[in-house]
């Protein structure tokens, strides 16, 4: 690998030895896949140092004590818990008090303590065609698709990335790897392509397909997707296969550049209303008026809009007293609901505001459950508007899932019991 004056003296050690050994590494991971020099990044999204996982947060402390701080602004990922008020979730004080050591870690290193999946939306929007390095699977294939900024799937290299400010030049931060391979005509209407949960529907299906490709993503009529539903979208192909970029026609930045190879795809797959209905209907397995117990909306993290629509459909009314009800999203967003006048709202009305974490990284997990003698699982019926939090629900957290709309969702957790309600116009008019 060809490296710079610079990239030389740091592997030698006149940075310090953590930073050699760090650089050190990314020139070994360089290496094994072909690439010819190391790339400057501008930014970086750290690794999620969860208390659920054994040893990483005293692995990060560990790192942390040598001294060692970031050179590029690096956001954080989500944790187990609210760390703040971990009582929301009814977090065991030990793991609370496991998961604080990475809190303080970060603050030694000047890693900023945004604990999100989604630090798109709290003014992390790194420029078209920028280098960076990150983690979190619906927040890389964002910063790619969506903003046209370049990353892997960064893992534990995000953590050498950051205190180097360097990246091996392979993968999609290479141009001919963002060819896409595969093109997705969406043959659907606009009524079907309006919400949330329809977005992630058709982003599940085209990962299922797509695997690890690159798709050229065509809808047959025109929509443009609201920031919720194309977060959602990007996270359900990411989940249920590997796709890290995707282009969408009058959508994403690069998409237009690739418009002329559209009519010579070797592979191509139509999707039509009727595989959409397919898919939903995997998840459905709980039947109408079935009692529910558990409702999660922000999956990925909640943006504002969405906390306020909420608020304002719970006006004057409560969820039924077997329903625990939360609403994921970041410690910026909850702080400015706070101000809002949001978050009391929706505490009078039997809602949980919870930052930092959602319920697939916190205690409910099987194996936490066991480790702290709680009850497994927690919850046994669970209803949301995101694909992605009902892939992982099934097996992590044990629980009967139903995909619905927000306002399904809102209105099961009132009557406490699965419950389809006719979609209105305001469904069709989702703003966040």
């Amino acid at each position: 690998m060809k490296l710079t004056d610079n990239e030389k003296k740091m592997l030698q050690g006149e940075y310090g030895p953590v930073r050699a050994k760090a650089l050190d590494y990314l020139v070994q991971f360089g290496d094994a896949f072909g690439a010819e020099n190391l790339i400057p990044i501008s930014y970086c999204h750290y690794p999620a140092e969860m208390a659920i996982y054994d040893g990483f947060c005293e692995d990060v402390e560990a790192f942390a004590n040598q001294e060692i701080q970031v050179v590029v602004p690096t956001t954080s990922s989500t944790l187990c818990c609210d760390i703040v008020d971990p009582s929301l979730t009814k977090c065991p004080e030990q793991l609370y008090k496991t998961q604080y050591k990475t809190k303080q870690a970060f603050q030694k290193m000047g890693i900023l303590e945004t604990f999100t999946c989604t630090p798109q939306q709290i003014g992390f929007v790194p420029p078209f065609n920028s280098y960076i390095s990150s983690v979190e699977s619906s927040a890389i294939i964002y910063f790619n698709s969506v903003l046209g900024a370049r990353t892997n799937r960064g893992g534990l290299f995000t953590r050498y990335s950051s205190i180097t400010g360097k990246y091996p030049a392979m993968g999609y931060m290479l141009d001919k790897n963002r060819i896409p391979t595969i093109l997705f005509e969406v043959d659907i209407k606009p009524h079907d392509l309006s919400r949330v949960d329809q977005w992630s529907i058709v982003g599940y299906i085209i990962g299922e397909q797509a695997q690890d490709q690159v798709p050229y993503i065509f809808l047959s009529t025109p929509t443009h997707p609201t920031t919720s539903q194309i977060i959602s979208f990007g996270a359900a192909m990411a989940t249920s296969g590997s796709v890290t970029l995707f282009h969408m026609e009058g959508v994403t930045p690069e998409a237009s550049a690739y418009k002329k190879l559209r009519k010579g795809f070797e592979d191509k797959v139509v999707l039509s209303k009727q595989e959409i209905d397919a898919t939903r209907q995997k998840f459905q397995m709980i039947e109408e008026n079935q009692p529910i117990d558990f409702v999660v909306l922000g999956c990925p993290h909640a943006n504002l809009e969405l906390i306020r629509y909420t608020t304002e459909k719970m006006e004057s009314r409560t969820i039924h007293k077997d329903v625990t009800f939360w609403i994921c999203t970041n410690r910026m967003t909850k702080l400015q609901a706070s101000h809002c006048g949001y978050t009391d709202k929706l505490q009078q009305s039997g809602i949980k505001l919870v930052a930092d974490t959602c319920p697939v990284e916190s205690h409910l997990r099987k194996n936490i459950c066991t480790q702290y003698n709680l009850p497994y699982p927690r919850f046994s019926s669970m209803v949301s508007n995101s694909l992605k939090m009902l892939h992982y629900s099934r097996n992590l957290l044990g629980v009967k899932t139903a995909l619905l709309s927000t306002n399904q969702c809102i209105e099961s957790a009132i009557k406490g019991k699965r419950t389809t309600v006719s979609i209105q116009k305001d469904d069709d008019n989702e703003t966040f």
